[in-house]
């Protein structure tokens, strides 16, 4: 059993995520097809178009919201496989990051997924606050300077190695130290990742009604529509959690189909994990960053 945890902080594996399996968020899907699966699967054209290839992209946005996924879905939409590595378990393993790059550089054709990387290369001196006295989402620790560097030299190693497509992750584009997204070698594209908006939502609610089968076991005063109306600041894992408060409702009560007053009940439980003002903050942050990084 140790042996199989051993290498939580990183995976090498054939992807199994597909982007059905990722509710809503249709234009961000377009763009990492864009600037993550078409370099794997057109390589050669693009360059012989004189279109340079991104040397690795920066997705950023809420938790919760499938970014991880999305990310895997990336490498089986380019057919190639998938290499992970979770920034907040890294955290004092210098010589297991670069035993995950060296994994990557070897299983080539791949995507190369590290979540988290405002842990790994955090920006000095940076502002978490979203607003006055909201710090959610902020890393409790972070990586000492040896690992920061350890970190910054092994993406520099990926660069002119082919096939291999970088992405990364962070919560707030501002807190990750700018060295890993302003070097043309590095993260020198990115990808925001919004706040789920209605239609978004009503992607991942169709995404859990699908996956719990409750398409058969709701009344038809339930919608995916009305339902995606009343949730706005949520996140994937809040309307997960609404759905099964939902039918726990159900149970407690005694009934065998569930309601919109189960629906209603659930949603005075669950606090969004986006605050108003996070959502806006969001926004803020997207509109004062460089625009020519998020274009091919």
């Amino acid at each position: 059993m140790h042996k199989l945890l051993s290498n939580i902080y990183y995976e090498v594996r054939e992807p199994r995520m597909k982007w059905d399996d990722i509710g809503g968020f249709e234009d961000v899907k377009a763009i990492l097809k864009e600037m993550v699966c078409l370099p794997l699967t057109k390589g050669p054209e693009l360059l012989d178009m004189n279109v340079e290839i991104p040397s690795g992209v920066m997705i950023w946005g809420p938790l919760g919201v499938g970014i991880t996924m999305l990310a895997e879905a990336c490498a089986s939409e380019a057919g190639v496989g998938y290499v992970y590595i979770s920034g907040q378990e890294m955290l004092g393993k210098p010589e297991a990051l670069r035993r995950a790059f060296h994994e990557a550089r070897h299983e080539a054709p791949c995507v190369l997924f590290i979540s988290d990387t405002e842990w790994l290369c955090p920006r000095k001196g940076a502002d978490y606050e979203w607003e006055a006295g909201n710090f959610r989402g902020i890393p409790p620790t972070f990586a000492d300077k040896e690992l920061s560097e350890t970190f910054i030299q092994e993406i520099d190693r990926l660069h002119g190695v082919r096939d291999v497509a970088l992405v990364g992750s962070c919560y707030r584009i501002d807190t990750v130290d700018q060295a890993i997204i302003k070097e043309k070698r590095r993260f020198n594209r990115k990808v925001f990742m919004h706040p789920p908006t209605v239609d978004d939502r009503k992607g991942i609610l169709n995404v859990y009604f699908e996956k719990m089968k409750l398409y058969e076991k709701v009344e038809d005063d339930v919608t995916i529509a009305r339902l995606s109306e009343l949730t706005e600041g949520y996140v994937g894992w809040d309307i997960e959690s609404l759905c099964k408060r939902a039918g726990l409702s159900a149970v407690k009560s005694g009934e065998r189909v569930i309601g919109m007053r189960h629906f209603e009940a659930a949603l005075k439980e669950i606090e969004p994990w986006l605050s108003p003002g996070m959502n806006r903050k969001y926004y803020e942050l997207r509109d004062r960053d460089c625009p020519h990084h998020y274009a091919f």
